[in-house]
């Protein structure tokens, strides 16, 4: 149930996400990463609980067995739009109300130039998120982007490569994903090759291609 509504979540169709969760937690409401999907899942569908679209029971398969201790979050519960609200790993930059935005751009420029894209792209969203009528700072944001990923892209390598997954559902469970991470994951079969993952996103190409490569680096996938 988790894996078919992580399937409807990368399709769009929230409605049906949501009734597979809901039916998952009713068989495991132990499950944390029930929980965190569909927190997610509701704060995208406008933040209200709607009562999902019943999906026909599963077939009974004996006793229940005792519930599983709660696994750790399955991602960080905070919807997904684009790769321009992805989450980081190192300190996000917050720039306070009285900071210069020229020498915000300034830093960033620099950090463009020694090649450390994702502080450049930070802190270029800080000023693009007070000033958003200045066009300059949209530009550079476009190169940045660009940049980002083109160097995804080479950490990948060849496109026509198929992934397979190198750990156990047990400890994917135990990952903090995203909603799309995890929707991409579950494509993974080891048959689809990489050019095929991407093609199947429904997230833009550069968050593709982000995902796709913090999988590989993180070694839950080869």
């Amino acid at each position: 149930m988790l894996k078919r509504g992580l399937n409807h979540y990368g399709l769009g169709d929230l409605e049906a996400a949501i009734a597979c969760w809901e039916q998952a937690r009713a068989l495991d409401p132990e499950n944390q990463a029930v929980h965190d999907y569909l927190e997610t899942a509701y704060e995208e569908n406008g933040g209200a609980r709607k009562k999902a679209a019943a999906l026909p029971p599963i077939p009974s398969r004996g006793a229940p067995a005792k519930p599983a201790a709660p696994a750790a979050k399955a991602f960080v519960a905070r919807p997904v739009t684009d790769d321009d609200d992805t989450p980081k790993s190192g300190p996000i930059i917050e720039f306070q109300a009285d900071d210069d935005p020229d020498t915000q751009i300034q830093v960033a420029l620099q950090a463009y130039k020694e090649g450390r894209y994702d502080e450049a792209w930070r802190e270029l969203k800080a000023v693009a998120k007070s000033q958003p009528e200045r066009l300059d700072v949209q530009g550079y944001l476009q190169l940045v982007r660009t940049e980002r990923a083109q160097s995804w892209a080479k950490e990948i390598g060849d496109q026509g490569r198929v992934l397979r997954l190198k750990i156990t559902t047990a400890q994917i469970m135990k990952l903090k994903l995203q909603p799309d991470e995890g929707f991409m994951l579950s494509q993974i079969d080891g048959t689809m090759t990489i050019g095929d993952l991407i093609s199947v996103s429904t997230s833009d190409r550069v968050r593709t291609l982000e995902v796709i490569a913090k999988l590989i680096r993180d070694q839950v996938v080869e």
